[in-house]
């Protein structure tokens, strides 16, 4: 797993570039096109296939790839 260098705060996600526009909503994650299929279940992050191999920890944004898969 690679650490992305995203984080999330105060329900936004944050890159290493600064906010990306994605936030947290009712469990649902947006992009600035809107809701993207996305879910938290628990620390873990799934899309429209389940399980994405993402997850959250600490805050951080963990999967096996540095790019997050809804932008």
């Amino acid at each position: 797993m690679h650490y992305t260098e995203c984080y999330i705060n105060s329900d936004y996600i944050y890159s290493p570039r600064g906010y990306t526009q994605s936030y947290i909503k009712d469990g649902y994650i947006y992009s600035q096109k809107g809701y993207t299929q996305f879910y938290l279940h628990g620390n873990y992050i799934y899309g429209p296939l389940g399980y994405s191999n993402y997850y959250i920890s600490n805050g951080y944004i963990y999967g096996p790839s540095k790019e997050l898969p809804w932008l």
